[in-house]
């Protein structure tokens, strides 16, 4: 059995881990998926140093950091109530390729949960790519259901594609 550890981010250099694990995922999986120039602008606008910065403070983002034997290995972020609904939005769950499969996504979810309950929260909401079957197979493994599908404009003509999910503790 690994070590695994999550870590609550609260130092520089845990943003710049967790900013540069994005980096990586998000190319690996969304590179295929988007147009040229939609990966970095979305880096940019959700997981650079500056926007992970402005969630933690305005937004009440929580994000933990995933080691495995003591090195950073991804990353979870959420926010209760965000957007002012009775429930935790679970922003963020990436993990590097090489460590799927050590059980750190059953912790992370596991976290979460624990967090939305003791906010006296009762249900988990997330969106995910369209295209990203990946995640949907996670995420409907983990109890999730596609409760509708929304387009989402974020600027520069870029275009979010993505389900809806929920889960009910």
């Amino acid at each position: 059995m690994r070590n695994i550890n999550l870590e609550k981010v609260e130092s520089q250099e845990q943003i710049d881990s967790l900013c540069e694990i994005a980096r990586v995922v998000w190319h690996e999986t969304y590179d295929p998926l988007l147009p040229d120039g939609q990966v970095e602008y979305m880096l940019d606008k959700f997981q650079s140093d500056h926007a992970v910065k402005a969630q933690m403070k305005a937004q009440g983002y929580r994000y933990y950091l995933i080691k495995i034997e003591g090195k950073p290995a991804g990353f979870v972020g959420f926010s209760p109530r965000y957007e002012n609904r009775e429930e935790m939005f679970l922003s963020k769950i990436y993990l590097l390729p090489e460590y799927h499969g050590t059980g750190a996504v059953s912790q992370a979810f596991a976290l979460v949960e624990k967090e939305t309950r003791e906010e006296g929260l009762s249900k988990i909401r997330l969106t995910v790519n369209k295209g990203n079957e990946h995640a949907i197979g996670v995420y409907s493994h983990y109890g999730f259901q596609v409760e509708e599908q929304v387009k989402s404009d974020i600027g520069s003509g870029y275009v979010m594609d993505d389900y809806v999910m929920v889960k009910e503790l």
